[in-house]
């Protein structure tokens, strides 16, 4: 799955602001579709191109007398939209790049709102992050055929490998799994029943509202993925709901970040050293005081289930 190119629509305004807001769209990989002046928007509402407008951006100062007839059209539009005054729109001003930052976040983050919207059963409540590297595959094979279908969960599988396998790891989790797998794109949504595979070069966040967001830069530090960026953003954006088992694998990534998972009230697991390939990594967690539960992939399964079935269901407020 790749990224969609999103249509934007813009009303701004000023023509400035355009010349501000086209190159920022681009750069957050969408289009303009059209470009509506706020004082001109009755009018120009009329516009063919609006037909192929997925999201708006409407950027327009608190105190415009343009509110009045965009308020109206607001509380009858289906489609998403991200709003802001411009106050620090014009280039050169003290906080504009700090301005230019947040608006190419919520662009960068318009696909994953409208997956979300889309997909009926929402983000999954409760993720499971599993992570490996040297011996992984092998362990995680033997734990996804040990576990039941049905637990209302979401899976993130993140393996340490080289560019090109993601695919070999999506098919592996298939064959052997009820937990369908895909290589995660920007936009996907993070849904029970599934398994999200983290395993190339480019930077992938998760965000709070169960989506992935795929950043253009290269993992930092020396592993990619790197494991402990994983956990750390997961622990902030999710707390207690984000829970991880470290499988074999060398090195000593993921135990930073397992130490956050852990203090945001996560669960930390991690397989039995003595049947690793690898044994550093699941090591490096259980000698950090982190790890509750340890077993070989099939017992890290059953206990999983009745960890799982025995908790308390959770409902969105």
């Amino acid at each position: 799955m790749t990224a969609k190119t999103l249509q934007l629509g813009l009303v701004v305004d000023s023509a400035a602001q355009l010349n501000v807001l086209r190159p920022l769209v681009a750069e957050s990989g969408h289009k303009v579709a059209v470009s509506l002046l706020a004082e001109n928007f009755a009018s120009d509402l009329s516009n063919r191109q609006i037909q192929l407008v997925d999201a708006w951006l409407v950027i327009l100062p608190l105190e415009s007398p343009s509110w009045n007839a965009i308020d109206d059209w607001l509380e009858q539009l289906q489609l998403p939209v991200i709003i802001d005054d411009g106050g620090d729109a014009a280039p050169g001003g003290v906080n504009h790049d700090a301005w230019r930052r947040r608006v190419l976040n919520k662009l960068q983050q318009l696909n994953g709102s409208i997956n979300l919207e889309q997909h009926s059963a929402g983000a999954a409540k409760t993720i499971w992050v599993l992570a490996a590297s040297t011996g992984g595959p092998e362990a995680v094979r033997e734990f996804f055929q040990a576990l039941p279908d049905g637990l209302d969960i979401g899976f993130v599988y993140v393996q340490h490998i080289d560019t090109g396998y993601e695919q070999s790891l999506v098919d592996m989790v298939n064959r052997h799994s009820r937990y369908q797998a895909y290589p995660v794109a920007d936009g996907d949504v993070l849904y029970a029943g599934s398994t999200a595979i983290v395993a190339g070069q480019q930077w992938i966040d998760f965000l709070s509202n169960g989506t992935v967001a795929v950043r253009p830069e290269k993992w930092p530090g020396v592993y990619s993925p790197a494991i402990d960026q994983v956990f750390a953003n997961m622990a902030r954006c999710f707390g207690s709901r984000c829970n991880v088992i470290v499988f074999s694998g060398m090195g000593d990534d993921g135990a930073a970040g397992a130490r956050l998972v852990h203090q945001q009230g996560g669960q930390v697991w991690a397989q039995q050293p003595e049947g690793c390939t690898v044994a550093s990594m699941p090591e490096s967690v259980i000698a950090a005081g982190l790890v509750s539960v340890t077993g070989t992939p099939k017992e890290l399964a059953a206990q999983l289930t009745r960890h799982i079935r025995s908790s308390p269901k959770m409902f969105n407020k």
